[in-house]
């Protein structure tokens, strides 16, 4: 899909591991909504990363392949409306994963450093507020190249879509830096601040088993019947596994694709061009962290399910839409 020397080798391995991370990321939400009865923050944010996953590999990433391979026909023609959907959907998922890292860590480090501030607020509500501004952000930001916010001299569509942020425009490279480069420090900084009170948590526990916990409040009505309830403090296995996982999908997202996405883009605006190399980087990384969430989601306890649970989840979402079509 651009001028460069064509990569049809690299096209088929992108659609090979597409479609095997897909697979993954449906098997994971699938497996993270089989496990739970009633649906948190932290889970919601989960499924909507593995559902951003599903959508880059489906539709960008698809995309650039086939028309890799379909440049080694004789009859292939050029067409500039696709290279303008490929480089706005990219760029859309490419911020979307961003932002939803960051907020992932942003969730934890609220639930582990002030837990009764988070029970009390409602997060989860404020979850689907946040899920709702990352892709407005991403989606207008990444709509402007595609309408105009390029290059005049040479437009990155014309014969082949350079899609590098330095083929772009500058513009839009700093801003996209910027706002990579500071969602990637604030989710390091959150998760850093998430390892240290947990840490410090179990050390407390160990040395004083009378530590304060989260109590458990239950709201009533005038009837005495339960309306609705906060949960306490949680186990500490469970707080360190998902500790533990996500601190390591915002490491392995900043390690596969939060700063080799900051090097290819300051790189390619530093020398005003792209090369064949910063191609295969960023779109072999985006595959690749979009196949290892998947696997994350599977070592840790509280998400990983059999089939039979995920079956029987299926089976009680159609008899829930049977029942509300009745």
């Amino acid at each position: 899909m651009s001028d460069e020397r064509p990569l049809p080798g690299s096209a088929v391995g992108w659609l090979a591991c597409g479609g095997l991370s897909l697979l993954a990321n449906a098997w994971g939400i699938l497996s993270v909504g089989a496990k739970q009865k009633k649906w948190k923050p932290l889970e919601f944010l989960l499924c909507t990363l593995a559902a951003t996953h599903m959508l880059n590999v489906a539709v960008p990433i698809a995309t650039y392949a086939v028309v890799q391979l379909r440049r080694q026909h004789p009859d292939y023609e050029w067409n500039e409306g696709l290279c303008k959907v490929f480089v706005s959907t990219f760029y859309t998922l490419t911020l979307a994963t961003c932002f939803s890292v960051t907020s992932l860590s942003y969730h934890r480090m609220w639930m582990v450093r002030w837990p009764v501030n988070y029970r009390l607020s409602n997060a989860k509500k404020q979850a689907v507020h946040t899920v709702m501004g990352i892709w407005m952000v991403s989606f207008i930001l990444s709509a402007l190249p595609a309408v105009g916010w390029h290059d005049t001299s040479e437009r990155f569509y014309t014969h082949g879509c350079r899609f590098i942020v330095a083929e772009i425009g500058l513009g839009f490279g700093v801003c996209f830096l910027l706002l990579v480069g500071g969602s990637v420090a604030m989710g390091v900084v959150c998760t850093a601040i998430t390892l240290f009170q947990t840490l410090a948590m179990q050390v407390g526990r160990r040395a004083n088993h009378h530590t304060f916990t989260v109590p458990t409040i239950v709201v009533e009505d005038a009837q005495g019947k339960r309306r609705s309830s906060i949960d306490g403090s949680e186990p500490a296995k469970t707080s360190l596994q998902i500790t533990g996982l996500v601190a390591a999908i915002v490491i392995i997202y900043d390690c596969l694709m939060g700063f080799p996405v900051l090097v290819v883009s300051f790189s390619s605006l530093r020398a005003d061009a792209s090369a064949p190399w910063m191609v295969l980087c960023v779109l072999w990384c985006s595959v690749a962290q979009a196949l290892l969430l998947p696997v994350f989601l599977w070592t840790c306890d509280r998400y990983r399910a059999d089939l039979k649970a995920v079956w029987e989840k299926c089976l009680a979402l159609m008899a829930n839409d049977e029942d509300s079509d009745n």
